[in-house]
């Protein structure tokens, strides 16, 4: 009989627990993405370029992204209403004052562990931190994610060389709207996004001489002719350049960009969407 008794209240204990539970969905919140890189200007386009498999980086949250490839802004952005004030004070007690432990998943740096330190918001609304990586060679930058389930190995954008892209920039040349100021300190990158081979020409302040415009375009090749799959309007101040590239296990690619103008510095992400290239999240803001 007390071995009964004590079966029941047992069982009476573990249902009343039960009932407090509440189980974790198949399918959560996106893992959380940040920038990584070797230099801190480099969120702004700016690198060493020399490969060390160990070293101290900054680290930027970006967004969170599912695993079907939905990109989720985070709680924090620039702007200095009271709400989101709010939002972005309960964003650094919740996430930003804790460290965090990141793996990257770009082509650049991918295997590398990036231990990141607690950071605090700027009075911008920024939330650059610190942290210490190993494991893999990051050149200049990386993507990291906190969680690699759903990620798997992808190209990264490659750099022409002079010789080579030179035919592809006089097609350029002849497809920009307005036409082209010069072809000075432009870059050109082959990239391929799921099945489409692209091409992408960018000019960053670090080459910045007076009065060459900021220049940021992605296109595709067809019979020599350039044809404009993006084309950033503002040339005038505001700097965009390419982070890295990450590959989902379902097939999606997304590139990643980050932005900078004088009053704030922001991301941009490029997928492809019933064959077409579109922006697919444009977040993770810091402004004065």
């Amino acid at each position: 009989m007390n071995d009964f008794w004590t079966w029941l209240l047992l069982t009476v204990s573990v249902m009343a627990s039960l009932q407090h539970y509440v189980p974790t969905p198949a399918q959560g919140p996106g893992v959380m993405l940040a920038a990584v890189s070797r230099d801190s200007h480099r969120l702004f386009g700016i690198g060493s370029g020399e490969k060390t498999a160990k070293g101290n980086v900054f680290v930027e949250p970006l967004a969170r992204v599912t695993p079907s490839g939905e990109w989720q802004a985070l709680p924090c952005v620039a702007d200095t209403g009271g709400d989101q004030q709010n939002a972005c004070s309960q964003f650094e007690r919740e996430y930003l004052s804790k460290p965090h432990t990141y793996m990257a998943v770009s082509a650049d740096g991918r295997g590398a562990t990036i231990q990141a330190e607690p950071t605090t918001l700027s009075e911008c609304f920024g939330y650059t931190g610190t942290g210490k990586y190993t494991g893999a060679n990051i050149e200049t930058s990386a993507i990291a994610a906190s969680s690699t389930d759903f990620f798997s190995d992808g190209p990264a954008p490659q750099l022409l060389p002079d010789v080579t892209a030179k035919s592809f920039l006089k097609a350029f040349a002849d497809a920009v709207p307005g036409g082209l100021d010069s072809n000075l300190f432009l870059k050109v990158f082959s990239l391929r996004l799921e099945t489409q081979d692209l091409v992408l020409v960018q000019r960053s302040y670090i080459h910045r001489a007076e009065p060459l415009k900021f220049i940021f375009a992605i296109g595709a090749m067809d019979h020599g002719q350039f044809h404009l799959l993006q084309w950033k309007e503002n040339t005038g101040d505001e700097d965009e350049v390419v982070l890295g590239t990450v590959r989902l296990t379902n097939g999606r690619d997304f590139l990643v960009t980050t932005v900078a103008d004088p009053e704030g510095q922001w991301f941009r992400v490029y997928g492809i969407r019933d064959g077409k290239l579109v922006v697919v999240y444009s977040g993770g803001e810091s402004s004065c």
